[in-house]
């Protein structure tokens, strides 16, 4: 493994890099999702610099004037692949998947000559497509599927297993990864190994308003989660310390803001969220607002007017929901996981807790509800922060300086 530091530039190379981004959804203003806002704004960045953005994007999600974006062709599957899908559901749609890429990027390189093409490691669609393409691709570790086990060690069969066997594989034919930490650069190695590629770690972006005063300076005693109902966001544990926190301060409200993927239980039996909060007393369920799915501009709108942000993750690759929070200058709690330790600074910009820890998650809300001084102060420095470090531009120059030396003269 080539372990690469990506220095910084104040401009594009000699020669604008044209980069092909694979995103989820685009403008993904619609679409609620880490990997779709981290290409949104990375392609802000890019632009901004000098350099050349086509967007594959599997869904469209809102009306664009963008001339430079190829949507994946989602025509049906045939009759001998619907066949086969109920014999092997996720080997047909992967198959599928990848010919439907593979298309749109030949379609990018043909229409936008594109240099390069950067995309996320799921399914393991990346080492597929490099196989089949004249131009280099380039692996930004988002969540690999080690991350979802349901038990600890590597599955042996089933979907689980060849899903990451497909993401490992497919690690090994890429020309370079970008990792958003490097918790999650490290444990990847541990628990698939890495190849010997240039590789290097760049944190996402996040989009900024210098202008807008920090959410922290309002006073009222509201908390905000953001995030899936599942167990790698820990929506468990956040149920669990604000029960804590409402016992001491009869003021306080949570919203929760996110999709119910559902919590597994140990005797199989899955917990969703609505059954989750009908367990919780009367007097508490009263004190809880429960929005769903909401679009980006909506989740932006939602952090303005929350003071406090709570990260409650089990796990974070890097930690997007943080950043957002950081950026409107929201003083945040969060477990000290993967990306969110590496990112914020306990004390200084805002608080870590262990994780699983709902009394110390509790407490430190506590502290920060009974202490609006200290809540602004962690406000406004993270506000800063994140300024500093995540701002489109400066990971756009980050990944340029990466890329660069790998396309040489093309």
């Amino acid at each position: 493994m080539k372990s690469i530091t990506a220095p910084g530039s104040t401009g594009p190379a000699t020669k604008p890099l044209r980069i092909g981004l694979v995103t989820p959804a685009w403008p993904g203003t619609e679409t609620a999702n880490g990997i779709a806002s981290a290409v949104s704004h990375l392609a802000g960045g890019l632009t901004a610099i000098g350099h050349e953005v086509t967007i594959i994007a599997h869904w469209v999600d809102a009306p664009h004037a963008d001339p430079r974006v190829i949507a994946v062709d989602e025509k049906p599957l045939p009759l001998i692949g619907r066949l086969l899908f109920r014999l092997f559901p996720d080997r047909v749609i992967r198959r599928a998947t990848i010919a439907r890429m593979t298309k749109a990027v030949r379609q990018a390189i043909g229409r936008h000559r594109i240099d390069v093409l950067l995309m996320e490691e799921s399914f393991g669609w990346a080492g597929a497509l490099r196989r089949a393409l004249p131009i280099p691709v380039i692996v930004t570790l988002h969540g690999p599927h080690w991350l979802h086990r349901a038990k600890p060690g590597r599955p042996r069969r089933g979907p689980d297993a060849r899903r990451e066997n497909w993401e490992a594989a497919g690690l090994h034919r890429v020309d370079g990864l970008i990792a958003p930490s490097r918790s999650v650069q490290d444990q990847t190695a541990v628990e698939w190994g890495l190849p010997d590629l240039p590789i290097t770690v760049i944190g996402n972006p996040v989009s900024l308003d210098a202008t807008a005063a920090p959410a922290a300076r309002l006073t009222d005693p509201h908390l905000l989660f953001v995030g899936r109902h599942d167990r790698i966001k820990g929506a468990d544990v956040v149920l669990a310390a604000f029960a804590r926190i409402a016992a001491r301060h009869p003021a306080c409200r949570l919203t929760f803001v996110g999709p119910d993927g559902g919590i597994a239980q140990p005797d199989g039996s899955t917990l969703h969220l609505p059954e989750a909060i009908a367990r919780l007393p009367a007097a508490l369920r009263d004190r809880i607002t429960v929005l769903g799915r909401k679009s980006r501009a909506e989740v932006e709108a939602l952090r303005r007017r929350h003071p406090i942000t709570i990260i409650a993750s089990r796990y974070e690759t890097f930690g997007v929901a943080l950043i957002e929070a950081m950026s409107v200058g929201s003083a945040v709690v969060s477990t000290r996981v993967g990306g969110c330790a590496e990112i914020l600074r306990d004390g200084e910009t805002g608080l870590l807790v262990a994780s699983e820890d709902a009394g110390a998650m509790a407490e430190a809300c506590l502290r920060l509800l009974d202490d609006p001084g200290l809540t602004l102060r962690l406000g406004r420095a993270a506000q800063a922060d994140v300024a500093a470090r995540f701002a489109p531009e400066t990971i756009a120059r980050e990944v340029v300086a990466f890329l660069a030396p790998m396309l040489g003269n093309r």
